[in-house]
Order: structure tokens, then sequence, then C-alpha cells
């Protein structure tokens, strides 16, 4: 069968909103985390194009953290921080939490990476950013590109194959993307993205026709190659924000990005039941932004309504659902930075949202929650800085009210090291409270298998982390200049108790009684001979056990799917005429179910992706090569991932 993929093109709406005599005063990109307490791990837009990934599941993993991800590029993948997913992983796009209220996770292929200035992720329940409250695992914040003073337009295509001698081409993506400035205060930013995807990779079988693991196509086991069927996924994103800048700094934003996929699902390796999944996914946002009230705050007010239609079906026809999801969601913050001579940061914000589900499963439901949050944070001296993150929340759904109080206190001394100005020793502690309530299929959900349970209580629990950071430690330093190497790290130790937390199982969900989480997690940045060689290293040890003495057969026993280590190691270097980046991410040993009977075994994904010189200004071409040692693996159980595959591609900018 010929397959002919076609450009696309995208239309721009201009609307021009003029100005005069106002004082343009552009600011930094906004950050949505103050640096104090908190550790974060930041991945900039040149991170991720140098990268090429494409997706954010993908980003993610490459931050040293574990993703279930149920198949190849387009299908269902959620992060897994400490042990913790779903809906504990709050992810929040220019101060809006996005994540789904039915099920409580954020579709991670639904984001075009070409629209995303900058993204920051916070293990941990310690956040002081006011705009959400609800992190357990984490907080992946992501800050969309609004503002390029000068105007660029560019494309992006690239093919994949997966060495299938059946189908030598597999994949085709497109992107293209333009930034500039319409008028003398006013900016756009549009781009767009067309994929399409056979993802007919080739997997092996044992003698008993179960899925191999290990390296080289698992080379030490007999068994049969086959290639994989019914998971072509077709989709697209368009996004764009107009940005208008008026008196002093001040200015408005209105973004829209939409996404809409054609998934085939291959389900599970046995037994066989495909399925299709068709995702439509709408935000509308409007953002206005105050940096300097009466020269004392800056405050911010958006204002977002999202739509998420799914439909699904699968082969055997068992399961034919359609979910709609129509949410409104407001949030502002308020920040005042010069409070005793700016000894004294104070934040506040309030954020609200109203869901409307119309779910063959669910049913028809109303949910209406809300944040109201403030962070003071004191600078004592002498190194000494203090955080009161607190926080209520509350959610109703139909006629059930689930409340709860956040307090979180944090305390960090900083002070220079090792006799320079450029190094940094920065020391840690920090206690808070976590709730977290259930999704609306928890509550709801029905089918022939699973069913949800109005009944539940809220999960909750405590943690605390004591980090050691060290920043800027030079090689090669004199008084006068910086060195041409420098090695920047931090390690924290953390510690939960969580209880009531909620497990789908025996027909219904059910909150379990408690279950304990001790572990460390690592970051090392380096850069050697003025960048030429820039090293990252990010990972997670976790231990936990489940602390539930009904449950016999399962006290003391580790959480499924939680692996006991995660880690990537990324190297990159950058010659005169060539960029490479090679990244390995090890995965650990996952127990497939918390009786802790089977587990799946650790895989190792090594990564090559390497970047040509700019030809005339206008060309680069790039090449990568995903899973080069052809490990063969399954994230979960009985699904089957992807062997090694090669990219070409080519990024051209007409101006």
């Amino acid at each position: 069968m010929k397959h002919r993929f076609l450009f696309f093109s995208l239309f721009i709406l201009y609307f021009l909103c003029f100005a005069e005599e106002a004082e343009i005063l552009l600011p930094e990109i906004t950050t949505y985390i103050p640096a104090s307490v908190e550790q974060k791990l930041v991945i900039t837009a040149d991170d991720i194009e140098s990268a090429h990934y494409e997706s954010l599941s993908e980003i993610i993993e490459h931050c040293g953290i574990q993703m279930l991800s149920y198949g190849p590029y387009g299908l269902e993948s959620k992060a897994s921080i400490r042990g913790f997913t779903d809906e504990t992983v709050r992810v929040v796009i220019d101060g809006i939490c996005v994540n789904n209220a039915q099920n409580g996770t954020f579709d991670f292929s639904s984001l075009n990476l070409s629209a995303i200035e900058k993204i920051e992720i916070i293990r941990g329940g310690f956040t002081e950013g006011v705009e959400d409250e609800g992190s357990v695992a984490g907080v992946i914040y992501i800050t969309m590109k609004k503002v390029e003073l000068k105007p660029s337009l560019s494309t992006d295509v690239s093919l994949k194959t997966f060495f299938n001698s059946e189908r030598p081409l597999d994949s085709c993506f497109q992107k293209i993307n333009y930034e500039g400035r319409l008028a003398e205060a006013t900016f756009l930013n549009a781009s767009g993205t067309l994929n399409y995807a056979q993802n007919r990779y080739l997997y092996k079988t044992d003698r008993s026709n179960n899925l191999c693991n290990g390296i080289f196509g698992s080379i030490i086991e007999t068994g049969n190659w086959k290639s994989q069927e019914n998971a072509h996924v077709i989709d697209g994103h368009a996004s764009c924000f107009l940005t208008h800048y008026f008196g002093n700094g001040n200015y408005f934003s209105i973004g829209d990005f939409f996404y809409a996929g054609h998934k085939n699902c291959p389900g599970e390796f046995k037994p066989i039941n495909p399925g299709l999944q068709r995702d439509y996914n709408n935000t509308l946002s409007f953002t206005l932004w105050n940096p300097a009230v009466s020269n004392f705050c800056n405050i911010k007010n958006s204002i977002v309504w999202s739509c998420n239609n799914q439909f699904y079906k699968n082969q055997a026809r068992a399961e034919n659902s359609s979910h709609y999801l129509n949410a409104v969601k407001y949030t502002g913050t308020l920040e005042a930075t010069s409070i005793a001579g700016g000894r004294v940061q104070q934040l506040a914000g309030l954020s609200t949202d109203f869901t409307n589900l119309n779910s063959t499963n669910d049913g028809k439901h109303n949910q209406w929650s809300g944040v109201i949050k403030s962070t003071t944070r004191v600078f004592a001296g002498k190194g000494w800085s203090f955080s009161f993150p607190m926080a209520a929340k509350f959610c109703v759904n139909d006629d059930k009210l689930n409340f709860a109080f956040v307090p979180k206190l944090g305390a960090a001394w900083q002070t220079n090291i090792l006799g320079s100005d450029y190094t940094q020793l920065r020391i840690s502690l920090d206690v808070y409270r976590m709730v977290q309530f259930p999704n609306m299929n928890d509550l709801y959900w029905n089918d022939a298998v699973l069913h949800g349970n109005p009944n539940l209580k809220p999960e909750y629990g405590w943690g605390s982390d004591l980090c050691f950071a060290v920043n800027g430690i030079q090689f090669g330093a004199s008084e006068s200049k910086r060195g041409t190497s420098q090695v920047s790290g931090s390690l924290t130790i953390f510690s939960d108790y969580y209880k009531d937390k909620i497990k789908w199982g025996s027909g219904t969900t059910e909150n379990l009684s408690s279950a304990f989480y001790l572990g460390v997690d690592f970051n090392i940045e380096a850069d050697f001979f003025n960048k030429f060689w820039i090293l990252d290293i990010n990972g997670e040890y976790l231990y936990n056990r489940l602390l539930d003495k009904s449950q016999k057969e399962e006290y003391g026993n580790r959480i499924m799917w939680t692996p006991d280590f995660v880690c990537t190691v990324i190297n990159s270097f950058n010659f005169e005429f060539l960029k490479i980046k090679l990244s390995v991410s090890y995965t650990g040993k996952r127990f497939i179910a918390n009786t802790n009977c089977e587990y799946l075994k650790p895989y190792l994904l090594v990564n090559l992706a390497a970047e040509g010189v700019e030809l005339r200004n206008k060309f680069t071409p790039y090449i990568k090569i995903d899973n080069l040692l052809n490990w063969q693996y399954q994230s979960v159980t009985n699904f089957t991932m992807p062997g090694i595959s090669l990219t070409l591609g080519g990024k051209y900018k007409f101006f």
C-alpha cells in the first residue's frame, strides 16, 4: 500500500492592537517558581529543539522520571514521580492547572513542543507557587512562547524507520512555526504540526509466546520476531498566541491550542483486542498581567475554557464509549516583592474551576473546585530564608463536598564556599501536608469489570525533604574571570507517609490503609572546556512499603509499578560543525501487582541525536537513533514497546 503524505498550511489570523506613545518594557518570560526552598529542573526551548524530541513524554523521561507508557508515539503515557502518578503529578500551563478532572491525568501527546518556551519540574509536595495546590508527587510548570522581537518562519520535516522490511518508511513528522512582531507592541506566535506514524516496529516473543526482555533484541533468548499491528497514529497540533503590551510592561495575551488525534490502540499483547481512540482537545485562554501596580506588586489574571472529547471503540465491541469534558478555569495571583525593603515577599492566589462531564461510563456530573493559597517568604539575613505556604482547597462533586487545609513550612541556608563568589552551598529543609481528592472516574466509573465508589475518602499524608545543593564549582578560575568548566548539583532525601491511597481492584475503587515512601533525588549539571562537553544526570532511588494490615498478602510489599531506581545521563558535545547528544536512561525492576509475585525486568535505553551546522543560515540537518541497543522491554506489562529506530530530518528557516 502506497502512502502519500502532503505538506500542510497553517492559517494565521492577524489581530492588530496599537498603543499610542506607550513605553514598552518587555519583561522576561514569566516563571511561576520563586527561587527559594524549592529545587527544580529547567528545560529550555533550545534544549527541546537541539534534542529533537517527538513528544512531551520523551522530555519528561529524559529528566530521570519514570514514564508509564502503553505503547509508541501518540499512545497513552503518564509520569510517575517518587512512586506517585495520575492526578498527584500536576501540570500547570501559563498559570492554569490542566489536569483532566475525569481521570486526573494530562495527555502528554496533546501539547505542541514548538510552542513551549520553558519547562520547570518540581519533585515532591513542597510548592511555593500559588496558581494551584494539589501536588503530591510534583509539578510540571510549562510556559508557552509569546514574545519574539525578530520575525521568523521555519519548518521542520523528519522521516522515521524501525528497519521493518515490510514498512521501510514508518513515520513522518512535520512542524511549522512563525513568531514575530506585528506592530510596535503586538506580537504573534503561531505553530502547527501534522504527524503520521504507522508504528510498525519489530518485537520478539519467546517459545511460550511471551514478550522477550533484553539487550540487542534479547539476543540470549530464542524466539520469533513479529511486526506490531494496529498501532498507527495520525495527529496534529495548532497553537496561536497574540500578545499586546501597553503602559509600563502591562500586557494581555489571547491564546489557543488545539489537538486532534486518530489513534489505533493495539491494547495488551495477550489477549489481543485492539481499539480505536479519537481525541479532540481545545484550550482557549486570556491573560492580563500588570507587573507594577502602584510600584508595589504585580497582578496576573487568567481565564481558560478547555474542551476534551474522547471516543473509544475496541475490536470486540465490548466497549464503545464517548466522553465529553468541558471546564472553565480562573486563576488570579498577586506578588509583592518589596515589603520591608525586599526582605519579605508575599504571594497570594485564587484558582477555581467548574467542570461538566458527560460520559458513557461515568454518566453526567458537575464538579466545582477551588484553591485559596498564600506563600510568605522571609529573608532573615546571613543566608537564611524561610517560606510559609498555606492553602485551603475544596471540591464539590454533585452534592458531595471535600475540604482540606494544606500547611507547609520550609527553611533554607545559603553561603559562598571554596573562597569563590561563584560557588554557593545551599541546604534546605521542608515539611508539608499532602491532600488529593478523588477524580471523577474514581467516583463514578462503571463498566463490565470495574465500578467507581462515590464514598471514597480523600488521600492525604505528610512529607519532608532535606536538600543539599552546590552551585557553580569552578575549574580553571582566577580572581578576574570564571573558570572554563563548572559543576552544580543537588541531592534531596525525601520521606512521605500517605494514607487512604486510592486503589483500583476487586471490582471497585477503595482506600488503602497507608503507605510509606523513602528515597533520594539527585541532579548533576556540569559543563567542561567552555561548554564543549555538557553533562546532565538526573535520577531517583525509591523505597516504599504498603502498610495495610488487613491485606495480608500485600502488607510490607512494594507498591506496584514503582521502580527502585530511575536515572538518565545526557552527554552533549558541541563541535564546530556538529552537535551530538547521547542519552542513557535506566528504569529498574517493577512489580506488576501489590502481591509482588511477578515483576518486569529493568531496561536501559540509549538514544543518540546529532545536528549539523546551519547551512547558509537557512537549513539545519539532523539525525536521531532511538533505542540504539534495540532493547526489548515493557513499560507496562503486556504492552509492546519500540525497538531501534532511525530518524532523518531537517529544519529550514525562511526568514
